[in-house]
């Protein structure tokens, strides 16, 4: 019985394992691995072989079973299933054991390999949240930068004001706000007047903190409604915004502003224990957003307005009109004009005598002409201050020091009193300023042989405001360059007697309007007498210009006056025509005044 049970047990056993791997072949596919169909056809075999024994023992089952007639014939065929079973499970498990190994191994592999990446994710997720961290960081300090860079666009630095950007989005802000609406605004151009020389006495730190306490200033008597910015250098901008009432109110409302802000800016400021007195120009335009100027043009009213003012004096403020503008316009051709004319070569230059106490020629002074091709002589005092304007003051005295060294070269060979001829030349402080200023002396002067030619630089007082120590080491350096200065409009300016005894001067000339009423206005008489005392003293020429008639000169005669100038002695006229006119021959003498009644022209 238990032998039956255990061949039962055997073929079921068996029967399962192969219906396992049959069903396994079907479903996944398990046949296509190594060895898999000889295990399925050795537990065939093998489970036939169990089944024949089963069988053996019903009689009544042996007719479903095909086996040999006799009991070797059985045993053959049991026995040969058998061994045919395990064999191909030899062979079977020969072959899939290893793929299942291999497998296994695969499988562990993958294993680690997905914990490996598991570990590399978490190491990247890492990486990415601090690469995150540190992008939000830069993000922050990015846009921290870029309200820094919005607020430096659109704000001065030194006084932490609206600057000229600012001004311009604030108007066409007001514009879009304020399309049909009747309501007047007020632009205020604020320029201060001779800043620059605060600047150059003080120093620009100071001068800078000018600037703070101006515009604290300006800033706390303001209304809020309106806009206060600085454009620059010594200029800032009001803009009066909402002004009620008709346009001659808005214009009242807009004058009595403007007087309260002069008074405001003249009121004595005090910096570092220091009391400093300003002034300032004022260019105001009147507008509403219904007119179709555009912001730039509201500013170039404004800025024409200021211009008109600066041009009446100092301290005053003015309204733009309409003429204005057309001035403006023609001022710009004449800048045009004459900077073709520059390149055109249309400026000449003409001589004035400069003669001694006996009337003798010692030098002539270059005057700029400009012989227009339409419009004839233009007014030197005109174009010269016009150069000044646009910026283009050194060009032209660089073509006035070149061509006046050329045309006098002609001279180089004359003999004159006290062996050299001076020729006098006027230098624009702006010029004289130049870091490179001796440099460019120096080279025009090599480029001409001057002889007996004495170059004089006429310079203003005004280059006395500057650093003293540099501006006395550029004009010693020039003085080895043989050149020397003389200080022109003398009295006009403010210059102190120690800037007269620091600087190497060689000579002075009075200014012509101390000279018009001599000697019947006694003020003038008395400032020529003081300066003709003082130069003495100092060792210093004086040459007095604008002489017109025999009682000017008699006066000044009597004074010990040294050098005269002016159309009593000669008009101006190129050095051909002097040469013509015998100036510069024989005894080069001009007829002397006290000797003849008739002056030389």
């Amino acid at each position: 019985m238990n032998e039956i049970l255990l061949e039962t047990l055997g073929a079921l056993t068996a029967l399962i394992v192969l219906w396992t791997l049959y069903s396994s072949a079907i479903r996944y596919k398990v046949e296509r691995q190594p060895g898999s169909r000889f295990l399925i056809l050795g537990f065939a075999l093998i489970f036939m072989s169990l089944a024949i024994d089963v069988t053996d023992n019903f009689p009544n089952l042996s007719k479903y079973v095909v086996i040999g007639d006799t009991p070797v014939q059985a045993f053959i065929e049991k026995g040969l299933g058998s061994l045919l079973g395990l064999i191909f499970l030899a062979f079977g498990f020969q072959r899939w054991l290893p793929a299942v190994l291999e497998l296994a191994l695969a499988k562990q592999n993958i294993k680690k390999l997905n914990n490996r990446l598991e570990q590399l994710v978490d190491e990247r997720t890492k990486e990415l949240s601090d690469v995150n961290k540190q992008l939000r960081l830069e993000i922050n300090e990015r846009e921290k930068t870029q309200v820094q860079l919005d607020k430096q666009m659109l704000q001065d630095p030194l006084t932490e004001l609206p600057n000229r950007y600012a001004l311009l989005e604030y108007l066409e802000h007001e514009r879009l706000r304020n399309p049909y609406k009747d309501r007047y605004q007020a632009v205020f151009l604020i320029d201060l007047d001779q800043f620059k020389a605060v600047n150059d006495s003080m120093g620009h730190a100071f001068g800078d903190k000018v600037l703070k306490a101006i515009s604290n200033r300006l800033a706390f008597n303001h209304r809020t409604e309106d806009f206060l910015g600085r454009l620059g250098g010594d200029e800032f901008v009001l803009v009066l915004s909402d002004l009620e009432g008709t346009a001659q109110e808005a214009a009242l409302q807009t004058y009595n502003n403007a007087t309260t802000m002069h008074k405001l800016i003249c009121e004595p400021l005090k910096v570092e224990d220091q009391q400093i007195n300003l002034t300032a120009s004022i260019g105001i335009t009147v507008f509403n957003y219904h007119s179709m100027h555009s912001s730039e043009d509201i500013l170039r009213q404004a800025d024409i307005a200021l211009y008109h003012s600066k041009d009446k004096g100092q301290g005053l403020f003015s309204f733009f009109q309409p003429e204005m503008q057309r001035k403006a316009q023609i001022r710009v051709e004449q800048a045009n004009e004459l900077l073709e004319a520059i390149k055109r070569k249309e400026l000449y230059l003409q001589y004035q005598p400069q003669v001694n106490q006996s009337g003798q020629l010692i030098g002539v002074e270059a005057l700029l002409r400009w012989q227009h091709p339409v419009k004839g002589n233009q007014d030197p005092q005109h174009f010269i201050s016009l150069a000044e304007d646009i910026g283009v003051i050194d060009k032209l005295g660089r073509y006035i020091l070149r061509l006046a060294c050329q045309q006098c070269c002609d001279l180089a060979s004359f003999d004159f009193p006290n062996d050299k001829l001076k020729i006098a030349v006027n230098i624009s402080p702006t010029h004289f300023l130049q870091d490179d200023f001796v440099e460019q002396i120096e080279k025009i002067i090599n480029e001409y042989p001057l002889g007996n030619i004495q170059l004089v630089l006429e310079i203003t007082e005004e280059v006395t405001i500057g650093d003293i120590d540099d501006l006395v080491n550029k004009m010693n350096t020039l003085n080895k360059l043989n050149i020397q200065f003389s200080l022109d409009d003398f009295g006009t300016g403010y210059s102190s007697l120690t800037y007269l005894k620091k600087l190497p001067i060689d000579s002075v000339k009075i200014d012509r309007s101390f000279i018009h009423e001599l000697p019947d206005n006694n003020e003038d008489a008395s400032i020529v007498t003081a300066i003709l005392t003082m130069t003495r003293s100092l060792g210093i020429n004086v040459i007095a210009e604008g002489i017109e008639n025999d009682v000017q000169y008699r006066f000044l005669d009597k004074l010990q006056c040294q050098y005269y100038q002016g159309y009593y002695f000669g008009k101006p006229e190129s050095v051909h025509t002097l040469i013509e006119n015998n100036h510069f021959v024989d005894q080069r003498k001009l007829k002397s005044p006290k000797s003849s009644d008739t002056a030389l022209t």
